[in-house]
This record gives structure tokens, C-alpha cells and sequence, in this order.
């Protein structure tokens, strides 16, 4: 904290960096668990995007990601992802479909480690493939691994529609970021366990238009 004196009246500021470091107290004794990460939703045509405005009152558009706690738009992030988990779900719009798949994911960004939750519901949960594999060829975990979440369109019988895509930029080397990386990994792992998934961080429906399963 910083005090500056003005004539005989002293004006306290305060910095985003005293900010940061006391981002913890009064939650000593919370539960990470119990934090709910908020969602990076990827804009598409049927996106309600009045809720899709960031902080200084821009709207995201259609192919953009939107963070809903940082309130940020992005055409590209990078990011580690901490734990994934395949379960199921029942399209709205469909329910005659029945149950059908879909990977959560829980993940921090890469210049401020906070963290954020998505998504991979139809083409779209193959999105991580390629990093599943990697980190499976290699024997590494998948946290250690710097990422960066892309958009690409493509189109259909049913129109078109923009999907996400994930690329692996380098493994991390290094060895503070990896040990935190892992501590947050592990925990979530441990958490999971024999847990639902589906109420761990909040989701909402970007308006994905129902496309080609075999994407």
C-alpha cells in the first residue's frame, strides 16, 4: 500500500499486485473444491452474446472466446490443462438422442494460473486428442504441457459452425511452474474420484449447432 501526500490530505492506493498476493486471505480454510471456476466459452450463431461483454463493454463475436469470471475476449489463449473427465449429457434440443458424450475440463491460464473450466461436447470432444496422445507417447502428464486453444470454421450439411482446436506450443521446463502445476493437478485428480463432474464449475449452452458426430 501506497501512501502519497497531497497538501494536508494523503491518498492510499492500492496495487494490482498487493492484490494478487492477498487473493487468499479470509479463504484459509475454504475448500478449493468448492470454488466454482468460471467457463471459457468459444461465441457461436446461436450465443446469447449479451452476456458475452467484456470489461470495458465490448461483445464478443462469433469464433471468439469469452472468459466469464476474467471477462476477457480471446481470439487464441494459452493455457495448461489439469484434469479432464469423460461423461455424459442430454442435448436440450434433442433429448431423443439420448445421453451422449462429453469431456470437462479443468485448466489455468498460462500468464496468471487462474483457473477456468470448459467443454468439449460433440465434434468438439475430440478437441484434446492430440494432447491425450502426446502426453501418453511421451510419459508425461498432461499439465506439463504449454498449449494454445485456436478456432478454426467448418461447415456441414447443416451449416457451419467454428470448433475448437487445440496445438501444443513446447513441454514446460520449468521446474516451479511444473511443481505448482502438479500440486493442482493431483488435487483435482483426488477429488474426482468418485465424484459427478458435472456441477464442478459453471457451464452454460454456447449455442453449438448439432453437427457431424464423426468430426
Amino acid at each position: 500500500m501506497i501512501k502519497q501526500e497531497r497538501g494536508r490530505k494523503s491518498i492510499m492506493t492500492y496495487s494490482d499486485k498487493q492484490l494478487k498476493e492477498n487473493a487468499r486471505v479470509g479463504m484459509k480454510n475454504v475448500d478449493p473444491a468448492d470454488i466454482r471456476p468460471p467457463a471459457i466459452l468459444l461465441c457461436q450463431k446461436l450465443t446469447d452474446f449479451s452476456l458475452m461483454i467484456d470489461k470495458d463493454g465490448k461483445q464478443a463475436e462469433i469464433g471468439q472466446y469469452f472468459n466469464t469470471g476474467k471477462l476477457e475476449i480471446y481470439n487464441s489463449f494459452e493455457c495448461y490443462i489439469l484434469y479432464a473427465g469423460k461423461s455424459k449429457y442430454t442435448d436440450r434440443r434433442q433429448p431423443e438422442k439420448g445421453e451422449q458424450d462429453q469431456y470437462k475440463v479443468l485448466g489455468v491460464m498460462a500468464d496468471d494460473f487462474t483457473l477456468f473450466g470448459m467443454t468439449f461436447k460433440g465434434s468438439a470432444r475430440y478437441t484434446l486428442s492430440g494432447l491425450f496422445g502426446t502426453a501418453a507417447a511421451n510419459q508425461r502428464p498432461m499439465y506439463s504441457y504449454l498449449i494454445r486453444m485456436e478456432t478454426k470454421e467448418i461447415s456441414g450439411e447443416k451449416g457451419e459452425w467454428i470448433v475448437p482446436v487445440c496445438r501444443i506450443v513446447r513441454p514446460e521446463a520449468d521446474p516451479e511452474k511444473l511443481s505448482l502445476l502438479e500440486d493442482q493437478a493431483k488435487a483435482f485428480e483426488n477429488r474426482s474420484e468418485g465424484a459427478e463432474q458435472n456441477e464442478e464449475y459453471e457451464d452454460r449452452d454456447e449455442g453449438e449447432p448439432e453437427e457431424p458426430e464423426n468430426f
